[in-house]
């Protein structure tokens, strides 16, 4: 039997020792859903970036023409009470490094209401 509780504490003592904060937005809407241009602050979440890349970032050659790349999947460790009251919807956006990287989902990790992650996709505006 996992004790919850305990992991729950090994979790928030790794965020709390190596965590960073990180501010998410929404733009914000006019009454039809159109953007304004401007931006609402929604929260700041203490967590642990991370990427990885599922069989490890590389080129694939499956045919004799056809290659395909592996993207890199970017998240943020955190616990699972911070990230549920923070509401974030896919579109939030926040700020790592002078990149915006978009919200594309939150998980409940194991369903056991302890840890999150904050699934990104960094925005290609062309300069990265």
């Amino acid at each position: 039997m996992i004790n919850k509780q305990f992991e729950a504490y090994k979790v928030k003592r790794e965020i709390k020792r190596s965590g960073s904060e990180y501010q998410f937005k929404r733009p914000e809407t006019n009454d039809f859903g159109e953007p304004k241009g401007t931006d609402i602050l929604i929260g700041t979440l203490k967590g642990i970036y991370h990427d990885y890349a599922a069989g490890g970032s590389r080129i694939e050659i499956t045919t004799d023409t056809i290659q395909t790349r592996t993207k890199k999947k970017y998240q943020i460790l955190c616990v699972w009470e911070d990230a549920e009251s923070l509401e974030l919807q896919v579109g939030d956006f926040t700020m790592i490094n002078g990149k915006k990287y978009d919200v594309t989902g939150v998980a409940n990790i194991q369903e056991w209401n302890i840890i999150g992650e904050v699934n990104l996709e960094v925005v290609d505006d062309g300069s990265n």
